[in-house]
């Protein structure tokens, strides 16, 4: 008669890929960021030593259409 396979725990391979993503500084990670209406692309960055200003080079709104009026507007 046919056997279910024992269940497996991949919580420590995942634990091990996640630590050499950090090793290699490629693990990424979100940050706490403002966005100053008017102002792209700068933005507020809250960091541990306090907010300090930034500018943003990547995002989902490289164009800054997020600043349109009428995407403001609606």
């Amino acid at each position: 008669m046919w056997k279910a396979p024992a269940p497996r725990s991949y919580t420590g391979y995942f634990d091990a890929a996640i630590a050499r993503l950090k090793t290699e500084r490629r693990y990424r990670s979100f940050v706490d960021l403002e966005r100053m209406a008017g102002s792209f692309p700068s933005a507020i960055w809250h960091s541990p030593e306090g907010p300090r200003e930034i500018t943003v080079w990547c995002s989902n709104d490289y164009l800054g259409m997020g600043q349109h009026p009428a995407v403001v507007e609606a």
